[in-house]
């Protein structure tokens, strides 16, 4: 049939012949329709976001806790500074003498600037000379074998003048679910070396969980060597945890801090709040914002100790934010990314 009217009748907006106006009743179910998916959406998302937040509690309530004395509630910088150990082993995993108390080779600090922008991690020499409160001159990583923990947050803090807000403890046992949550790690050697039948190659290596361990455990490394590798590892870790954002990918999360969580110990007033805001400050941390050094030494009398004019100045940088600016001024004190 064919519209015989006018084109002003058209653009005044008549009903054309053959077609049907939508009724107000009918755009008000369309409204409601819209308008209740909109909800049920806002709802779901609602409850997947609070599963989540459930999981994510979870997870990180199952973290041990254990006491640890002098700890610093604040910085004056408002930063985080937490003591990390790990339990101190031979090329088998197990403690080096299994009937000792154990001690800790790996020994370092981890630093947050205020900013949350920019970080970085001080290691100690293990055999370093230290004067212990109450015990006297002995080794820093005998220092938790004498008196646990406590003591040795309290020996790093005389030492230093840092404030440790709180304290961690690797279990390298763990470390390799770590490593395949995050998709292999890469390690750097300076000439190619062969551990428990892997041979490692100069140069980048790319290297899954078990092979990660077997890179930390070369039997044929002193115990010294043995912890610059549980370094090195360690700095992979957190470089690409860092440099990947892997904490706050939603599709990468879950299974990294599962990892996570499971290679953790932590002193009892580490709060899941604080835990998962260290774990979101480590996500956001670029590589290049990430600095490592190891705190400057030298050898007096057949004894390692500090060098006192350098590592008070390390000191300060942690104390002002400021571990780039020192790594810049002395080259000498950043932390090999190819240990032997």
């Amino acid at each position: 049939m064919t519209d015989t009217r006018s084109s002003d009748e058209l653009g005044r907006g008549y009903p054309v012949t053959g077609t049907k106006a939508a009724s107000p009743g009918r755009r008000r179910r369309g409204l409601r329709i819209a308008l209740v998916s909109l909800a049920s959406t806002t709802v779901l998302l609602g409850v997947a976001a609070a599963g989540a937040f459930i999981y994510v509690n979870h997870e990180v309530s199952s973290i041990p806790r254990i006491p640890v004395s002098f700890l610093a509630r604040a910085s004056s910088t408002g930063g985080m500074t937490i003591l990390l150990t790990s339990s101190q082993v031979g090329p088998t995993g197990l403690p080096s003498k299994p009937s000792a108390p154990a001690g800790s080779g790996l020994i370092m600090l981890l630093h947050i600037n205020a900013n949350k922008t920019a970080g970085g991690v001080v290691a100690f020499p293990p055999q370093t000379e230290v004067n212990v409160p109450g015990k006297g001159e002995m080794q820093l990583e005998k220092v938790m074998a004498v008196g646990g923990p406590s003591l040795l947050t309290e020996t790093v803090h005389d030492l230093t003048g840092v404030p440790i807000n709180h304290y961690a403890r690797i279990d390298f046992s763990h470390v390799a679910t770590m490593v395949d949550a995050e998709g292999r790690v890469a390690v750097t050697l300076p000439e190619t070396t062969e551990s428990f039948g892997h041979v490692f190659q100069q140069g980048v290596n790319q290297v899954d969980g078990t092979e990660a361990l077997e890179y930390a455990r070369q039997p044929s490394l002193t115990e010294t060597g043995r912890v610059l590798r549980q370094e090195s590892l360690m700095r992979a870790v957190l470089g690409k945890l860092a440099g990947e954002h892997l904490l706050t990918n939603p599709l990468t999360m879950t299974r990294v801090l599962n990892a996570l969580t499971s290679m953790l110990t932590v002193d009892s007033t580490f709060t899941n709040s604080q835990i998962l805001s260290l774990a979101t400050d480590l996500g956001r941390l670029t590589s290049s914002a990430s600095t490592f050094v190891t705190a400057p030494t030298k050898t007096v009398n057949g004894s390692v100790v500090l060098n006192r004019a350098e590592s008070g100045a390390l000191w300060s940088a942690i104390n002002h934010d400021s571990l780039a600016s020192f790594a810049g001024q002395y080259s000498t004190t950043v932390t090999p990314a190819a240990p032997m």
